[in-house]
């Protein structure tokens, strides 16, 4: 896997609850009135999904950072400081 934040597989990493909670309409499972613990089958379902976005994250992350994205990350914001720096120090002449 690359450096980059944006690769393929962490797109579709990303993607797999975004799509569950898309297509949650259309699922027969959710969309009867039935309830799941007590609740609408389509609030567990959610709620589901939303655990599995957080999973998504929390993965994404750390192969970015065990790859070296921390490492970027550290350069980016001390290039971002420098050209701060400057555009502040060109603002006082």
């Amino acid at each position: 896997m690359s450096t980059t934040l944006a690769s393929p597989k962490r797109l579709t990493i990303a993607s797999v609850p975004v799509v569950g909670m898309i297509i949650t309409p259309f699922l027969p499972f959710v969309s009867t009135p039935t309830l799941w613990l007590g609740l609408p089958s389509a609030v567990v379902w959610m709620a589901l999904m939303i655990v599995a976005t957080v999973a998504a994250l929390q993965i994404i992350e750390r192969t970015y950072l065990r790859e070296g994205g921390a490492e970027l990350d550290r350069l980016e914001a001390e290039q971002s400081a420098a050209a701060a720096a400057a555009g502040t120090a060109t603002e006082a002449h």
